[in-house]
């Protein structure tokens, strides 16, 4: 069995054991041992709220820097869309490629042609999936379906993502042009940490396509720095979709596509709030179902600068600039197939009690036993973040119930 790979690492020495992550953590994946930080990684989805929570810098994630793209002979730019809504409105976006490339690429590929091609797979896709259809575009909600909804895996639509469709793309032309795969290092110029264990992962079929992961912010200065000298970039535009810009915002995926009956939601919250009413049969009527972790869509990720709302105002600004769509009306066969189908290997992560059905029962049933014995106050003063998850943590043999203060001094469930 492949080993869990998570983006997000913890500095003991900074935290402080202020709980505040733990209180923050949408995933109940934080605990407090010994006074500091504890990540269950089975539950983590690598959202990266820790490391905006925590005022004390103890989280950071595992990510490539512009010296690992000298490991190549061509060097390859995938920029995330969102990263035109950083630079305000008087920069246009071809000379903001133009300013990535200086940084010592040799070609930056424009991913808002392969989000078209997304959105036109996603139209002949939809149908075959389980209403309400849902888009994985997102690794932290590929995730958060692997850990908490894996009934909802006959829902997804099976396509890749603009991403790894771009990363396919770049392959296939550098291969043709007679470059090996070692020698095209392909990186993504990421807005938020989930992108990086879906690369790490061993088990990622992305592994040998896409070679790193680069913050967006890491580069944001030396970008500023290349796009002072505007009269030095080309003032030939590049052809960027503006369709395509729409993923990096809430609903601008759907809108894309011409889709009327969709839900768009965002933030962790609020998408299990959705994920749960789909699991109990609501929304037969909607199309699609477009999710996101980051508050805003992309535009809300983490490595970002700009505020995620002004980013959304300042892409949609660029449509009437732009005016073009790449319209991909219609898909070869081959990368239909390429492209769709099987390609979504979800596998869900086993959080079970026990190995055998019987023991599992036992424990469930111990286990809401404590939930019933516990204070209920959540006060996390027993490291977990709430009773029903301490009591979880005890079955799993990962706390003890003298750890709870109030049920050690002798306290009552509280029935207020």
């Amino acid at each position: 069995m492949n080993k869990l790979f998570r983006a997000l690492k913890l500095n003991e020495e900074n935290c402080r054991g202020c709980t505040k992550c733990m209180n923050k953590c949408p995933m109940e994946a934080i605990r407090l041992k010994n006074s500091k930080a504890v990540i269950y990684e089975d539950r983590c989805i690598d959202c990266g709220i820790c490391i905006r929570t925590c005022p004390y810098n103890a989280y950071s994630a595992e990510k490539n820097s512009l010296y690992d793209i000298k490991n190549y002979k061509i060097k390859v730019a995938i920029p995330s869309t969102t990263l035109y809504s950083q630079f305000g409105n008087n920069v246009k976006p071809f000379q903001i490629n133009e300013a990535v490339k200086k940084l010592g690429f040799d070609e930056v590929f424009d991913i808002s042609y392969a989000s078209d091609i997304t959105s036109e797979i996603i139209k002949k896709e939809i149908d075959k999936v389980e209403k309400p259809s849902i888009g994985v575009f997102c690794p932290s909600i590929q995730e958060l379906i692997k850990v908490n909804y894996p009934s909802l895996l006959p829902h997804i639509v099976k396509v890749l993502t603009p991403i790894e469709i771009s990363a396919s793309l770049i392959r296939d032309e550098y291969l043709k042009k007679g470059f090996s795969y070692d020698e095209v290092g392909v990186f993504y110029l990421s807005p938020c940490v989930a992108w990086i264990p879906m690369i790490k992962s061993s088990a990622s079929n992305l592994k040998t396509k896409i070679n790193g992961i680069i913050a967006i912010n890491d580069i944001y200065s030396k970008i500023i720095k290349n796009l002072e000298n505007k009269e030095n970039l080309s003032t030939k535009p590049s052809n960027i979709s503006y369709t395509g810009l729409s993923w990096s915002y809430i609903e601008g995926a759907s809108e894309s596509m011409g889709l009327k009956q969709f839900i768009a939601v965002d933030g962790i919250e609020n998408v299990k709030l959705v994920f749960d009413d789909i699991v109990n049969g609501k929304f037969k009527d909607v199309d699609f179902v477009e999710s996101y972790a980051c508050n805003g869509g992309c535009v809300g990720g983490i490595f970002l600068i700009e505020n995620p709302y002004n980013a959304k105002r300042i892409t949609k600004n660029y449509f009437d600039k732009i005016n073009f769509t790449y319209g991909v009306k219609e898909i070869s066969d081959y990368y239909h197939k390429e492209f769709s189908g099987d390609v979504k290997n979800i596998k869900v992560v086993n959080q079970k009690l026990a190995d055998d059905f019987m023991s599992a029962v036992r424990k469930m049933k111990y286990m809401n036993e404590l939930v019933n014995m516990l204070p209920g106050t959540d006060c996390g003063l027993c490291g977990s973040p709430s009773c029903k998850a301490f009591a979880e943590d005890v079955v799993r043999g990962l706390a003890s119930l003298d750890e709870c203060i109030m049920i050690k001094n002798g306290g009552e469930k509280n029935e207020s």
